[in-house]
């Protein structure tokens, strides 16, 4: 039977006074230290390979300092505990954080794995108690919550508690309670954005792109609410309920134009959400063929198989595919020519690389592939006229960004869909 981790916290601190002769009030930090993707590990390599790492960074991690005790808490988690009786000279919180760097350039080094070479990295938070007044319980959760905010930032970082950590926690909290409401109440809505044809200037198709009208807080962007969604369980609620509206939306735009959408990595993995998309769409009378799903490089990563199974159902049903952000993640050129794919939208973060010789040629590229492969090729992220014309002059097919309009609400998309070619100054 699985001890818990608090338990097992319990029983280290324990330990910890009794060898320093102290019953209570011994300083003391707690590192949570959680690997990053491990679950990556395991679906690449195996669950065998997946121990061997873990017994690998335990091994390191104990190594890192002889002061440090090292616990297994979780399959990917591990609590480290430091005491530390320099706090009263100030010493004690930067002996935390040098042994914080110290885990993380141990963790870092490569691990052999059969045929595969892992590049592991790690989030830790660290929580102390330098008075030796905390339970076990507090130290934990304070360290818990710091965790929190490291694997947030993106992994690889150290954060240390700090009382304003738990505010956030407890406003994140009662977002997710409002956003639960919120969908019940529609207050979430789909804004497009026009991707254009970059020779003629006419809209091509919209990208719907999630907006929600909070009532006390104003118009969020979804950087302020999707992570809460997918961990909370709320995305596919979201993904129908955009889906549904856009649909509806697209009914009403002359030209019968394209409309593009979002799924996440997870999304992408799970074939009854393909199927429950597919039933919306045609419920709607829209054509499929006017229906763009636009999946990332990570989502056809993250399980290979699933994904493309959950593509082919998508295309065998006419709905177009597009590999969207290309340039960030880790597709390499062969992939893409094995993906059943429509079309390949280029990064921003390429598209700002056109005012230096090698980002023109990279962006000619990626162009010259999707041509020779039959995909158009959509430029993100494009702001100033000499993009657009340097896009254009490479055989770049759409265009997508600031310079031809923001996400904007569906009356308006209305009145674009049959509005002239946009007016762009050269």
């Amino acid at each position: 039977m699985r001890v818990p981790p608090l338990r097992l916290i319990e029983h280290a601190i324990a330990h910890l006074r009794a060898q320093a002769g102290r019953d209570h009030a011994l300083p003391i930090s707690l590192l949570i230290v959680n690997v990053d993707r491990f679950k990556l590990v395991n679906d690449l390599c195996g669950h065998a390979a997946g121990d061997r790492l873990i017994e690998h960074i335990r091994d390191r991690c104990a190594r890192s300092s002889r002061n440090l005790q090292v616990i297994h808490i979780g399959a990917d988690e591990f609590a480290c505990l430091l005491p530390v009786t320099a706090f009263d000279s100030g010493e004690g919180d930067r002996i935390a954080d040098r042994i914080a760097e110290r885990l993380l350039e141990a963790v870092g080094d490569p691990v052999s794995l059969g045929r595969h070479i892992v590049h592991p990295t790690a989030s830790i938070g660290i929580a102390t108690d330098r008075f030796g007044t905390l339970s076990p319980e507090e130290l934990l959760r304070g360290a818990s919550i710091a965790l929190s905010h490291a694997k947030q930032a993106g992994g690889g970082t150290v954060q240390r508690f700090c009382p304003a950590m738990f505010a956030d926690l407890s406003d994140r909290a009662t977002l997710e309670d409002d956003l639960r409401g919120g969908l019940l109440r529609g207050e979430l809505l789909p804004y497009y954005q026009p991707i254009v044809s970059l020779g003629s200037r006419k809209i091509a198709r919209f990208e719907a792109l999630v907006r929600w009208h909070h009532p006390h807080r104003g118009l969020l962007g979804p950087d302020q609410f999707l992570t809460i969604a997918e961990e909370a369980g709320l995305d596919d609620d979201l993904l129908f309920s955009m889906v549904r509206q856009a649909c509806r939306n697209a009914g009403e735009w002359e030209g019968r134009l394209g409309l593009s959408i979002n799924m996440t990595p997870r999304q992408v993995c799970d074939p009854t959400v393909a199927l429950r998309l597919l039933r919306i769409v045609f419920a709607s009378g829209m054509r499929p063929d006017r229906f763009t799903v636009e999946i990332t490089e990570d989502a056809m990563m993250h399980n290979v198989v699933a994904a493309q199974e959950t593509v082919s159902t998508l295309r065998e049903a006419g709905i177009r595919i597009a590999l969207d952000d290309f340039g960030t993640g880790y597709t390499s050129l062969s992939r893409i020519c094995q993906l059943p794919l429509d079309m390949i939208k280029i990064d921003r973060s390429l598209i700002q690389s056109l005012d230096t010789d090698a980002g023109r040629k990279l962006v000619k590229v990626v162009v010259d592939l999707g041509q020779s492969l039959s995909m158009p090729v959509t430029a993100e992220g494009i702001e100033t006229p000499r993009q657009a014309r340097l896009l254009n002059e490479i055989g770049c097919t759409f265009g997508q960004g600031y310079l031809f309009g923001r996400a904007a609400p569906a009356s308006l998309a209305a009145r674009l869909a049959g509005a002239a070619p946009l007016a762009i100054a050269s």
